[in-house]
C-alpha cells in the first residue's frame, strides 16, 4: 500500500538490513518483533551514518567505561533509560562481534546522555513499552540531527533515515 515503487523498495532495504542482525537480535529478552525491526534498523542506520560522515569506529573500550560511570553519576534518568534498555537488549549486547558491540554501546550512551529533560519524562511507574519507544524516538532525532549536519556541509547529499516508515505503519 506505499504510494511509490521507490517507497517499496526502500522498505524491503529496511528489512533487508535488519535481517543482518535477526540472529542477534533473537537473544534479546522478549521485545515485540516490531521492536526488534526497530532497533535493528536503529542501529543499521546509526552504523551507516558513522561510515558516511567519517566518524571513527574503532571505538576506545576504556573512553566508553568513562563515559558510562559519567552517565551513572550525573544523569538520573539517563541512569534509567540505560539500564531499562541494557536489561531488555542485554543478549543482543552480548552476542554481537566486538566492534558492532562497542558501536551498539557508543549509540545507547548517545541516546542515554543526550538532555535530561528529554528523558526526564521516565519515572517509576513508566511501562517497559514506553521506555522502549522513548529510546527509538530519542534514537531517531540525534540519528536525523546527524543527517542534517551532514545535508548542511555537504549539499550534493541528500541522506534520510529509511525507518521513518516502519514507525508511520507500526504505530
Amino acid at each position: 500500500m506505499l504510494p511509490t515503487k521507490k517507497d517499496k523498495q526502500e522498505f524491503d532495504e529496511i528489512f533487508e538490513n535488519v535481517r543482518l542482525y535477526t540472529s542477534y537480535l533473537g537473544n534479546a529478552s522478549n521485545p515485540s518483533p516490531l521492536e526488534s525491526v526497530f532497533i535493528g534498523a536503529i542501529f543499521h542506520n546509526y552504523k551507516h551514518i558513522l561510515q558516511i560522515t567519517k566518524e571513527d569506529t574503532s571505538i576506545d573500550e576504556s573512553i566508553l567505561k568513562e563515559e558510562i560511570i559519567s552517565l551513572l553519576e550525573t544523569k538520573t534518568e539517563g541512569k534509567k533509560l540505560f539500564y531499562r534498555f541494557s536489561k531488555k537488549w542485554h543478549g543482543f549486547f552480548t552476542v554481537l562481534h566486538k566492534e558492532d558491540r562497542l558501536i551498539l554501546l557508543k549509540m545507547v550512551l548517545e541516546v542515554c546522555s543526550y538532555d535530561e529533560s528529554a528523558i526526564n519524562i521516565i519515572n517509576i511507574e513508566d511501562s517497559q513499552a514506553s521506555i522502549d519507544f522513548l529510546f527509538f524516538l530519542l534514537s531517531m532525532i540525534l540519528q536525523q540531527k546527524r543527517i542534517e549536519r551532514l545535508n548542511t556541509s555537504d549539499k550534493k547529499k541528500n541522506v534520510t533515515l529509511r525507518f521513518y516508515v516502519i514507525i508511520i505503519l507500526g504505530l
